[in-house]
């Protein structure tokens, strides 16, 4: 049996045309818009499981850290926690915001941003776990805090405006 648009393809009435034009425009325009439509609802339905829906920032402070190793001072990349290649550790990704880490840092200056969907307590040593490119292991660790020394310094709690060093050597 013949397709009822196989028998009008020789039709060039108004009617006829106008239908093909529109099945045409569908295919052209239509199936790119629904495919595209598809595939932002998976991104986006990906996202809200990874990071829930509306994720807010509830906690927002700002530590600075420096680095010497062997006495010479060391820059603190900026990106940590954003940029893959400065981003090891993703253990704490259910707590970030907008994709991101929330132990990180924008620029090159030694400012910590922990920008966090919970409030929780932070340690330098996560930060350090997320960052992954501070070596410390078999090495001599001298931290200060506020210029107080501190032992502990990898379970140091992260508080808004310290400064913290760590001396590696």
């Amino acid at each position: 049996m013949k397709d009822k648009d196989d028998s009008n393809k020789g039709n060039k009435s108004y009617f006829a045309v106008s239908r093909r034009k529109r099945r045409q425009y569908i295919l052209k325009i239509g199936v790119p818009v629904a495919v595209a439509a598809i595939v932002l609802g998976i991104v986006f339905a990906t996202q809200v499981s990874e990071h829930g829906l509306g994720a807010k920032m509830v906690m927002h402070i700002h530590p600075q850290l420096s680095v010497k190793v062997n006495g010479k001072a060391i820059t603190v990349p900026e990106k940590i926690g954003i940029d893959n290649s400065l981003y090891k550790d993703h253990s704490l990704d259910r707590f970030g915001v907008q994709g991101i880490s929330p132990l990180h840092t924008h620029d090159s200056k030694g400012t910590i941003h922990v920008e966090s969907s919970v409030n929780r307590d932070y340690t330098l040593g996560e930060f350090l776990d997320v960052w992954g490119g501070l070596d410390t292991n078999g090495k001599t660790v001298k931290a200060t805090v506020n210029g107080q020394p501190i032992s502990d310094w990898r379970n140091h709690i992260l508080k808004d405006k310290e400064q913290i060093s760590l001396e590696i050597s």
